[in-house]
């Protein structure tokens, strides 16, 4: 009886091993919860733009225009929406935000009405947060570096400029977010 008493206790020994390893593995192998939600915190909300665009070889006559933006969390990413009415006419994106597996860096992916794509790199340094992205614009390659700058809860400012076919940065644009009041 104390044999059939000690095999017994085997089995049901080695059957917990066996059932909970594939638990025990998973919560071991489970991806960390991404930081999205914390480090974007800043961008989500409800905006009012004001929209300054500076006259450059690819913005000749420049833009002045107003606008709203809406961020908020979609999962592990930051969903978008802008609209704007600026001095070359109606516009609207849609952006998506999400993190680019090395730490402080995410990936913007935002797409116009008239489908035109633009992907950036949106990367923290210390208490700000930097995007760069190449484009092609009225036949000239240009390269745009940008800052996201957090004046208040309540404000942000970003400032961007651009190095038309490696001429050198100079002013961009500038555009300034004011959070609008929850009703």
């Amino acid at each position: 009886m104390k044999i059939m008493y000690k095999v017994y206790l085997c089995l049901v020994v080695l059957c917990a091993v066996v059932s909970l390893s594939p638990m025990a593995l998973a919560q071991q192998t489970a991806t960390p919860e991404l930081p999205t939600a914390k480090d974007l915190a800043f961008l989500i909300g409800k905006w009012e733009t004001n929209i300054v665009v500076k006259a450059t070889e690819i913005t000749p006559k420049g833009t002045t225009g107003k606008g709203v933006a809406e961020y908020h969390l979609f999962g592990q990413a930051i969903e978008g929406s802008r609209a704007s009415e600026t001095s070359n006419g109606h516009n609207e994106d849609r952006e998506l935000v999400f993190y680019a597996n090395v730490p402080n860096s995410y990936e913007m992916i935002t797409v116009n009405l008239k489908g035109m794509c633009t992907q950036r790199k949106l990367t923290r340094h210390g208490d700000s947060w930097e995007v760069e992205y190449n484009g092609r614009m009225n036949n000239k390659d240009f390269r745009v570096r940008g800052t996201y700058k957090i004046v208040s809860d309540d404000e942000l400012q970003y400032s961007t400029e651009v190095d038309i076919a490696k001429s050198g940065f100079k002013p961009f644009s500038e555009v300034t977010f004011r959070r609008v009041p929850k009703k």
